[in-house]
């Protein structure tokens, strides 16, 4: 007898039902993903936000002019990247205090957020060679200045250079 109670035992522990018992308090898989969902808040629209806080005299902006190769080196990026001879600035600065909700991201923050083109430094010719040469704009005309030669330039051949810095000058 004590030899078929434990082969009826062993039948019991080999069942279906017997495999899918748990350790006794410890939540299931689908318990626990259960549990997380309704611990989770609602998911809410979010807004990155990056102002700044105070503003320089001058702005410098450095336009990266070259890029990794993928596995040939790296290369001379020579698309033309457009740029402004003025830009502003004020959208993208702080106020006082940040902003209570999405309608306050429109109010511009700060005073004297307006610059003006001022200079362009460009590199001519190709990642193994080549020559920087500058646009300066000195009152309200523009220069080109390539090592002791100086000439005067229009707004069309300056906002034609492929930049790798930018100058900007608070106004």
């Amino acid at each position: 007898e004590g030899e078929g109670e434990g082969a009826e035992g062993d039948a019991e522990a080999g069942s279906p039902g017997a495999e899918e018992e748990e350790e006794e308090g410890v939540p299931s898989a689908a318990d626990r993903r259960a549990c997380d969902a309704e611990a989770r808040p609602p998911r809410q629209p979010a807004v990155k936000l990056v102002q700044l806080e105070r503003l320089p005299p001058v702005l410098t902006l450095h336009l990266k002019r070259f890029s990794a190769g993928g596995g040939r080196g790296a290369a001379k990026v020579s698309a033309k990247v457009p740029f402004p001879l003025e830009l502003q600035l004020g959208p993208y600065c702080s106020a006082q205090a940040p902003p209570e909700s999405l309608s306050d991201l429109g109010s511009p923050g700060g005073g004297g957020a307006r610059y003006e083109l001022s200079g362009v430094v460009e590199h001519q010719g190709s990642l193994s060679g080549g020559h920087y040469t500058a646009f300066v704009r000195a009152g309200s005309s523009w220069y080109h200045m390539s090592d002791s030669h100086v000439s005067e330039a229009d707004e069309e051949a300056v906002l034609g250079a492929q930049a790798s810095l930018l100058f900007y000058v608070q106004v």
